[in-house]
């Protein structure tokens, strides 16, 4: 009867532990092979597409006269300006990129005021080049106000879609009234060429005058401005 007790014993006690052994729970968060994430996908980022260049220069629409430079506007902001100290070479290619065409040239004589020079034209656009001694620029000290490597006239209010005017607005071909009623006209300020209409005060040596110009000139009849120019020296006296 005991060895019964003692297998009966062993045989209950095997059957508990295999209970036991099956409700036991699988670790915290276990999740089957079958249902394991999936790696993430790489997205690959498109590039953006790079916005063209523009040049500056093809959106000039007005050209202005200044004391000292010729400024470059596109919009009523300046884009750029040609001092008229720099080389007419460098100033004749940007504004043949601005027309759209070279220039016209026309070499000419001087005479006891003017060296020889050329006529670069985009009608009604004018840039002189002038060619004075370099030599006896420096030699002497004559500063750029004098002689300016160019300068620029402007006979008409426009060359095709480029405006031509001064910094007031004003144009060839406007009345003289219009030139003659702005605040800055100024026939006080003594230029051997043309009436002052915007001045510019610029360090020269002691002893001479110290303003340069934008100038106008009128029509034959008075009636009208004939053409704008600078820049101008402010003098002392005209032979």
């Amino acid at each position: 009867m005991g060895s019964v007790r003692r297998a009966g014993s062993m045989i209950g006690a095997t059957l508990a532990a295999i209970l036991l052994a099956g409700c036991t729970p699988g670790p915290t968060g276990a999740v089957p092979a079958s249902e394991s994430p999936s790696p993430p996908v790489a997205v690959e980022t498109p590039s953006p597409t790079p916005t063209p260049t523009v040049d500056p220069i093809t959106t000039v629409d007005g050209l202005v006269a200044r004391p000292q430079g010729l400024e470059l506007r596109a919009d009523d902001v300046t884009v750029t300006t040609l001092p008229y100290m720099s080389s007419p070479e460098e100033a004749i290619a940007v504004l043949t990129e601005v027309f759209g065409t070279p220039p016209v040239e026309e070499p000419y004589d001087g005479g006891n005021h003017r060296p020889d020079g050329v006529h670069h034209h985009w009608d009604p656009f004018v840039l002189d080049e002038r060619f004075y001694d370099e030599g006896r620029r420096e030699s002497e000290n004559l500063d750029w106000v004098v002689w300016p490597r160019f300068a620029v006239y402007f006979d008409g209010p426009a060359v095709g879609p480029i405006v031509l005017s001064a910094a007031n607005g004003l144009q060839a071909g406007d009345a003289w009234s219009e030139a003659e009623a702005d605040e800055s006209f100024d026939d006080d300020v003594w230029t051997c060429v043309g009436t002052s209409i915007e001045a510019e005060a610029i360090e020269v040596p002691a002893d001479r005058p110290d303003r340069v110009n934008v100038v106008v000139s009128p029509s034959d009849d008075g009636r009208s401005v004939k053409w704008i120019g600078a820049p101008e020296m402010e003098a002392d006296g005209c032979a």
